[in-house]
């Protein structure tokens, strides 16, 4: 499986309650960081990708975070609702 592959299934595991929101941006940040072609990725995809990789990377599921450091973290709400997004806008339920 290609690494935007895995992207798209991240994706769809975690919207279908596969894998929790931790592992997700984990596993997330990790492939669109690190480890992908970008040319495998339409310009759409990339633009997108990048949105919710800068959401992945810095999420967190602690309250005192958002206290400490307010606008700095994303909260689980903040990236579903993103990943909603970018379903519709590619058509994908």
């Amino acid at each position: 499986m290609k690494e935007r592959e895995k992207l798209w299934k991240l994706i769809d595991d975690l919207t279908d309650n596969k894998i929790d929101v931790k592992v997700f941006c984990r596993d997330f940040t990790r492939i669109f960081d690190l480890e992908i072609d970008y040319d495998e990725l339409s310009e759409e995809e990339e633009k997108a990708f990048d949105r919710l990789s800068t959401m992945t990377a810095r999420f967190s599921a602690f309250e005192e975070d958002f206290i400490k450091y307010p606008k700095v973290y994303f909260s689980e709400h903040d990236v579903k609702a993103e990943i909603n997004k970018i379903l519709l806008q590619f058509h994908r339920s």
